[in-house]
């Protein structure tokens, strides 16, 4: 006898709807609940940055990991705590214990560390030529953390991570778990971060020394060594804005606030470098 299958017109198991258009819904299905959770866990971390204090911030620094191997610099730490002193009296930067280590790199930069911490490469040092060259660099970084944008940097697992602490306590083993599963710290702003950070140091500036002098010549020797690889098409996607424009917006600042431009004061390298590096 021979076997003749027959179409299955009626049953459950059978759908009536054409298999692609299924598959579109249960992809178009998909997509939606992925962008929920990622618009939802944005919405934590911004909730979650302007509730983070910074003993939970010191606690979310514990479980970051770097590439960078730094060490403490005694005589920079010094320069660096006296910049601090001039702060506004109810700046929330004083509730920090700020810590500087120096990193043995020809890498021209610095970042902020969740925690307090701010990382200087050597780079930099051997660049700067004045006590205000580097302290305009030094207050930038104190601006990411006056904006927090060092914690926006952790990433959308930030919100969920200082959930975790809160609820369970920042000593408990189910908060390190999520921490150290969901933070990645990126120290890459967005351009608008940079110069605001940038407008943050300008004002620090002035406050310490009365005047603005230095403010650019930083930014402006490294533009002049780099003008062959610097175009604006390079910075259209960068996180820093184009040095040239760095520099005419800080200029700007400078005009509208009516800062004085004074003469500045030669760095002694040395005794930055030489209780790491000679």
């Amino acid at each position: 006898m021979k076997f003749t299958p027959k179409e299955i017109e009626e049953n459950v198991n059978v759908s009536k709807t054409h298999p692609l258009v299924e598959f579109f819904w249960l992809a178009g299905g998909l997509l939606l609940v992925v962008g929920i959770v990622f618009l939802t866990l944005g919405l934590l971390t911004d909730l979650a940055v302007s509730r983070t204090s910074p003993k939970i911030e010191n606690w979310l620094g514990t479980h970051l990991s770097f590439d960078m191997k730094g060490e403490a610099n005694p005589a920079l730490q010094r320069r660096f705590d006296d910049l601090l002193t001039t702060l506004p009296e109810d700046s929330p930067l004083r509730e920090y214990e700020f810590t500087i280590d120096l990193v043995d790199s020809d890498i021209v930069n610095a970042f902020a560390i969740p925690g307090g911490k701010i990382a200087v490469y050597r780079g930099l040092v051997d660049r700067v030529e004045s006590e205000n060259e580097l302290a305009m660099v030094l207050y930038h970084e104190l601006g990411h953390f006056a904006h927090r944008d060092h914690l926006r940097g952790l990433g959308r697992g930030l919100g969920l991570a200082v959930g975790s602490a809160l609820l369970f306590g920042n000593d408990s083993g189910a908060a390190d778990l999520v921490a150290k599963t969901l933070l990645s710290f990126q120290a890459n702003y967005t351009q608008d971060q940079e110069s605001a950070a940038d407008g943050f140091a300008l004002e620090q500036l002035a406050n310490h020394y009365g005047h603005v002098g230095g403010a650019t010549v930083f930014f402006d020797r490294l533009a002049k060594e780099n003008s062959n690889k610097t175009s604006h098409l390079k910075y259209l996607l960068a996180s820093h804005p184009h040095p040239r424009d760095r520099i005419d917006a800080i200029n700007n600042l400078i005009k509208e606030n009516g800062y004085p431009v004074e003469a500045t004061t030669q760095l002694a390298k040395g005794i930055l470098l030489k209780e790491n590096f000679q």
